[in-house]
């Protein structure tokens, strides 16, 4: 399938939520029938776009358009149910995805901010504290303020509203957007890189009116304690003030599940707003390119965030790989089997005190990875899964496979740029001054759980019992199973025994484990599978197939002899959880009785002993 194809089979997903909305939050208006249309506003489309320039610029994601307060007087309020609900629709001609830039400081922790395009099929919850959102498909996007107290002004505030922007639907930015050598991270590449993958994140980096796509990554401190520390390139956003930092948008986890590009754009879990706290001199010939922001949230739980270990010592590495965004696409890998270089930017002469390590991709079983614009900021890993570098830029790409990377150097970004706090990283990763050269990444341990187990025999007849054993790990608080058909049918228990299953069908199993920061949950669907008994067996002529519960719909019963002919039968007795069958025309001996229906399919091995 060609990148086009996959572009343009690109459609709206059914209710992505990335700011912690529950599967039930839905805006107040979706729950009734309301005939009130929503007021449209209407912005001018002025697009901005930037000249071409090098490729390992930050590659342009979009612009944004200012948005006055007098627009929002257009909105309106409706009630229903004591929910008191605020709506406004803005049209952006010609746009092909918009987003929001806001502040909801003001608001109350009760009300809701909801934004969905008309059609409703894409929504997002925008909770208190959020400055940025994602894209929504199309030129229209609907604003919902829910609440429980009618406001005069609402507490919100819409500043811009973006719009994404694709130069040529073959060279398009964002998802689907990378080259075709690049590769994937959840190829086989990367099977030794699934922690490391976990602390990259795409960027939705804002600067003035203009947005670009770049990569970074969280990073440890010597505190091991979590602090959402974010490293990435200088020259992303280089010129970007304080209240653009804000506004920067952090796509986690956001990758195919498999070796293949999607052909949805996958859901991700995001975080929005930063400060800057540390960065190097402008141009590559005054420093080692680097930028480390911090988050205005920590990550929660469920994102499960890994903070990647560092490296310091400024040792070449023989081997590793980087991890990175290609395009704003989703999340790839590229790989080096060669040593790098210590040089100057953009320089093919080794130089031991040059600021940045050059890199040569090599071929691997999947493709050829390698960087290209929006990779800008990734992380370059070495060969014990240490970062060790930034991307700057270079000249590899699909179409020059062989030719060089540059990453700023992070034993050069340490205190090197400068010996101040806004200018190093030794303040920020080591705030404890231990002076250790490297430091291992860490997933919070305490916090995460796993959930495990498994269940023995998983297929019964009714009546009979499975034991379950819990191979959850972690720091686990607590378990919650549910056994779907069993008896008992839930359970607190860390080992919750046997459980008996008296109906016939196949059954899920779920096991929720938490901790005091987060749960995992395991569901294992139709995991037991529950047959009917015969009995009696041996029989003089009948026997009864009971159920437990009630007799499929769709039931189908044949009857073979020990020749394997088929032969007949007739249904002598027929109540709500079981069937009688006569096996009467037959002879003594040996017969098969084949039960099947949706969810069972078994054969019975019946011996008839005559009257």
């Amino acid at each position: 399938m060609t990148k086009r194809l996959v572009f343009l089979m690109i459609v709206l997903l059914m209710c992505i939520t990335n700011f912690a909305q529950t599967s039930n939050d839905i805006p107040q208006s979706f729950n009734n029938n309301i005939s009130t249309k929503v007021p449209v506003v209407e912005i001018e489309n002025r697009e901005v776009r930037l000249v071409d320039h090098d490729q390992k610029l930050p590659i342009q994601a979009g612009y944004t358009l200012l948005i006055g307060s007098d627009k929002l007087e257009a909105g309106s309020w409706s009630v229903y149910e004591d929910i008191y609900y605020w709506r406004l629709e803005l049209y952006v001609p010609n746009a092909r995805a918009l987003n929001l830039y806001l502040q909801t400081e003001k608001m109350s922790e009760s009300d809701r901010i909801y934004i969905y395009n008309p059609e409703r099929d894409r929504v997002f919850n925008l909770t208190k504290g959020t400055t940025c959102s994602d894209f929504i498909l199309g030129d229209r996007i609907i604003i919902e303020f829910d609440t429980e107290k009618k406001y005069k002004t609402i507490p919100i505030k819409i500043e811009e509203i973006g719009v994404r922007i694709t130069p040529n639907i073959d060279l398009s930015k964002g998802f689907g957007g990378a080259g075709d050598c690049e590769v994937h991270v959840n190829c086989v590449e990367g099977e030794y890189w699934q922690n490391e993958k976990k602390g990259v994140a795409r960027i939705l980096v804002k600067q003035d009116n203009l947005t670009f796509w770049c990569t970074g990554s969280l990073i440890n401190n010597t505190r091991n304690d979590g602090t959402p520390l974010f490293l990435t390139a200088n020259h992303c956003g280089e010129y970007a003030d304080s209240i653009d930092y804000s506004k920067w948008l952090f796509y986690f986890n956001f990758e195919s599940e498999n070796c293949t590009q999607p052909v949805f754009e996958p859901e991700s879990n995001t975080i929005s707003g930063s400060k800057l706290l540390s960065k190097s001199q402008s141009g590559t010939n005054n420093g080692s390119d680097f930028k480390l922001l911090l988050l205005d949230e920590n990550l929660p739980a469920e994102y499960k965030p890994y903070y990647n270990g560092w490296d310091r010592k400024g040792i070449t590495s023989p081997s590793g790989v980087t991890i990175h965004h290609p395009q704003g696409d989703v999340k790839m890998i590229s790989t080096y089997t060669q040593s790098l270089i210590s040089t100057r930017y953009d320089n093919t002469n080794e130089d031991p005190e040059g600021m940045y390590w050059q890199v040569y991709w090599s071929e691997t079983l999947s493709g050829h990875g390698v960087t290209e614009g929006g990779s800008s900021g990734s992380p370059l890993f070495n060969n014990d899964g240490y970062i060790i570098g930034s991307l700057t830029g270079g000249v590899a790409s699909c179409s020059f496979l062989n030719k060089p990377d540059y990453y700023g150097k992070l034993s050069y970004s340490w205190e090197s740029n400068k010996s101040d706090s806004t200018s190093n990283l030794s303040y920020w990763l080591d705030p404890m001054q231990t002076g250790i050269t490297t430091l291992k990444g860490t997933n919070l341990d305490s916090t995460n759980v796993f959930a495990g187990f498994s269940g023995e025999p998983k297929s019964i007849i009714v009546g009979q019992s499975v034991s379950f054993i819990n191979t959850s790990f972690g720091n686990i608080s607590g378990y919650t199973w549910y056994f779907e058909g069993g008896s008992p049918e839930y359970s607190e228990l860390k080992e919750p025994g046997k459980i008996i299953y008296n109906n016939a069908g196949e059954f899920d199993v779920k096991l929720i484990v938490s901790s005091s920061n987060g749960t995992d949950t395991l569901i294992a669907k139709d995991y037991i599978k529950v047959l009917p008994n015969i009995s009696p067996n041996p029989t003089k002529r009948k026997v009864k197939i009971a159920f437990g519960g009630a007799i499929p719909k769709d039931y189908s019963i044949r009857v073979f002899n020990s020749m394997g002919k088929e032969t007949e039968y007739s249904i002598d007795t027929i109540e709500n959880n079981y069937l009688i069958i006569d096996l009467f025309p037959n002879k003594k001996g040996t017969y098969l009785i084949k039960l099947t229906s949706t969810q069972i399919n078994n054969t019975y091995k019946v011996i008839v002993i005559g009257d």
